[in-house]
């Protein structure tokens, strides 16, 4: 087979969910919601330079074109094509939890290990990591805010209750359209919304 249609194969594969290894058989609990006196849960990497303000967050808003969103998939599946050691998920993060998910796609995407601090606050902020998360004034919804929702569909039929899609999704445009998680926190940071 061909580099191409190896390529296309392995994309098919992880949209529809197969060849990803055995599904896990217990659920994702449900985050927990900080205290509004406890600080938020941090990782062992150095967090973000610049301290999150108040500012209305309206998620992941920016179109990209579903082609962008298609390469940057079919870029993971190339890596995991090339059969890369298990990825090790911080001792901090629960591997079981949508975070340790997070984590492991994130790898798998090609970022290296430092852009977790920022896809961590990023997606804290936006949502606690929670895959059911719906913002109801402008509708943005899942762990990477999309809005519209729908986006996600690109990825999956599924994105309304499935982590891993949003998840995949959520990477694959802060690749397309910042190429980092920092970028994108950054960016999130003076607007609101990345």
């Amino acid at each position: 087979m061909g580099g191409r249609a190896s390529v296309l194969c392995a994309v098919a594969l992880l949209l529809t969910g197969c060849g990803t290894g055995p599904p896990s058989t217990a659920p994702d609990p449900a985050p927990t919601a900080p205290s509004p006196t406890a600080p938020a849960p941090t990782t062992s990497s150095p967090a973000p330079a610049t301290q999150p303000t108040e500012v209305a967050r309206s998620g992941a808003r920016a179109d990209v074109p579903t082609i962008e969103i298609m390469k940057q998939l079919a870029r993971r599946a190339e890596r995991i094509a090339k059969r890369l050691p298990p990825v090790v998920v911080p001792t901090d993060v629960d591997p079981a939890s949508n975070r340790g998910l997070g984590y492991r796609e994130m790898i798998e995407f090609g970022f290296p290990r430092d852009q977790w601090a920022y896809l961590d606050a990023l997606w804290q902020r936006e949502s606690g990591w929670s895959h059911l998360a719906e913002n109801p004034s402008s509708g943005a919804y899942g762990i990477p805010q999309s809005l519209p929702a729908t986006k996600m569909a690109v990825v999956g039929s599924d994105w309304r209750t499935n982590p891993q899609t949003q998840i995949r999704w959520g990477l694959a445009y802060i690749a397309a359209r910042y190429g980092s998680a920092q970028k994108a926190w950054e960016h999130s940071q003076r607007t609101g919304w990345y």
